[in-house]
């Protein structure tokens, strides 16, 4: 079992007073009471191991279900002689239209075979999906990432589309409060969870339902091109409200097993002053219309919703303080994740700025607590030159974005008495900048001379997923009664996770069959 309450910092430095001091000494032995004595050992970190842990990791786009040109942006048909070793995830885009071609006739033919291709080389999914324009697609022939499907627009009055352009493209925006537009995303939306299920398992679901790229800005703005004042009386801006918590509500509970990822860029439709100020850094002096930069985007409502969480597409040069302060509220006070970031503008674009401008840009993304950043470049070519010129970042990513959890000390009883239990008191901290998603399993283990193991224990479960980073957790652990032979042996340890039935690796040198060797015990009659 697990003490959820960590032990005082005295009562921590009375039982380990030279470890908590120093870090040269490894093992610190001391006694507590006449008949119990106890090893506090601090593991040896390794600082430059990259990890492959749940929930976490670079991410590679997938294209192919927009784009089946062998000389355009698909990755697998333009890099088919790589398998982006080492990136984790692959984040298949698609829109509505994409794959409903005629009312409930859906075709996942495309998304199937990009599916199935990555998951043969070891890649969990993403979903990169949209019920909204994919902008650049547009101008494929024939046309994709249209958004909603040809019969939907046919059915909405005239007065509830509305044509916008962007970068030179035209797009298609729609009144999503309409009953009819309701029924249909929400049928939509039922056959994509259906299909992405047991089968076939997503890691995150980007919530693209508003909006140019469904990044939740150049929206439908209800018959103006003039911005909406900010106060809430403004009947424009409740019917923008209602058009985007029916939105919420419907994705939510269409994926109630899955997170989804609400791009929280600003909207350059909303008052100048919620998206003004430095893209380079957070400014307190331009937070003060906070409030009101939530209510137009419905950001406000989003964070009530248990299972959405957020992305920023414009890491790099786009993020304004309105942001950076929504982000961090989030992380630290609601704790949301999984985070995702991404870059804004390619790898090659953004190269003429030179190494230190791509190292900062690397920086910015890390900036907002993610489990999973982008490759620069996002697809195909220009996303495999960024990973195979840029290794030293790439190592850094890895290393800092999602989780990375330490335990920089374990005090155990030196000698132990069979039938009896184990007391450990263990320093736990969580090197990068996102968190874990659940609470993991500890697990110990007592292993012979000779590498037999003889007693294995499910401790519990930690509190790790609010481990963020900066802090220090100390935790107090009690075993099952041993059930081993009198003789010495080697303790173990390792985290588990129970739902993906895999264990957690941890950044320590001592590591046998993802188990981590932390010092010698003795078992007595």
């Amino acid at each position: 079992m697990i003490d959820q309450h960590p032990i005082t910092r005295r009562e921590f430095l009375a039982r380990n007073a030279l470890a908590a001091f120093t870090a040269l000494p490894k093992i610190v032995t001391q006694s507590s009471g006449a008949n119990s004595q106890f090893t506090t050992v601090i593991p040896e970190e390794d600082t430059e191991v990259i990890l492959s842990n749940p929930d976490m990791g670079w991410c590679v786009y997938e294209t192919y279900p927009l784009d089946g040109n062998p000389q355009g942006s698909s990755t697998l048909l333009t890099c088919p002689h790589d398998d982006f070793e080492g990136v984790d995830h692959v984040a298949l885009m698609f829109s509505w239209a994409d794959i409903e071609r005629a009312e409930g006739v859906y075709d996942f033919s495309k998304t199937d075979h990009a599916c199935d291709y990555w998951r043969k080389r070891g890649k969990k999914l993403m979903l990169r999906m949209s019920a909204e324009s994919f902008l650049w697609w547009n101008n494929l022939n024939p046309p994709s990432g249209q958004g909603p499907p040809d019969y939907v627009v046919q059915r909405m009055p005239s007065d509830q589309r509305e044509t916008r352009t962007l970068s030179g493209i035209s797009y298609l925006e729609l009144d999503a409060r309409n009953p009819y537009y309701r029924k249909r995303l929400e049928a939509f939306l039922r056959e994509v969870a259906k299909r992405f299920s047991e089968k076939r398992p997503v890691e995150l679901i980007d919530l693209r339902g508003f909006g140019v790229w469904g990044e939740w800005h150049h929206g439908y703005i209800f018959n103006t091109l003039t911005d909406i004042p900010k106060e809430s009386s403004n009947p424009l801006l409740a019917k923008r409200r209602a058009n985007l918590k029916g939105i919420l509500d419907i994705w939510s509970e269409a994926f109630s097993r899955n997170y989804l990822a609400l791009s929280f860029s600003y909207d350059p439709d909303s008052p100048k002053e919620y998206y003004a100020g430095p893209t380079d850094h957070y400014d307190p002096a331009y937070v003060k219309d906070y409030e009101g930069y939530l209510r137009f985007s419905a950001f406000d409502y989003a964070m009530t919703k248990p299972n959405i969480t957020l992305r920023r597409d414009g890491c790099g040069g786009a993020v304004h303080s309105n942001e950076r302060l929504f982000n961090d509220r989030m992380f630290h006070t609601l704790q949301k994740g999984p985070m995702m970031s991404e870059f804004v503008g390619g790898y090659r674009e953004n190269l003429k700025g030179g190494g230190k401008w791509i190292r900062w840009m690397v920086e910015d993304a890390l900036s907002l607590h993610p489990n999973y950043i982008n490759l620069m470049g996002w697809q195909s070519h220009d996303a495999l030159a960024f990973m195979k010129e840029q290794p030293d970042l790439v190592r850094h990513g890895f290393n800092r974005m999602g989780y990375r959890l330490v335990p920089v000390s374990v005090t155990y009883p030196k000698m132990a008495r069979v039938g009896a239990r184990l007391e450990l008191e263990m320093h736990w901290v969580n090197r990068a900048v996102g968190r874990a998603m659940r609470d993991y399993h500890l697990r110990l283990r007592l292993r012979d001379s000779e590498g037999r193991r003889v007693f294995v224990a499910d401790l519990g479960a930690l509190p790790s997923s609010k481990w963020i980073a900066g802090e220090t957790y100390d935790t107090r652990i009690v075993s099952p009664s041993v059930k081993a032979k009198p003789g010495r042996y080697t303790l173990e340890i390792s985290l588990f996770d129970p739902p993906t039935k895999r264990t957690i690796l941890l950044p320590l040198k001592n590591g046998r069959e993802r188990w981590y060797g932390i010092g010698e015990m003795k078992v007595v009659k």
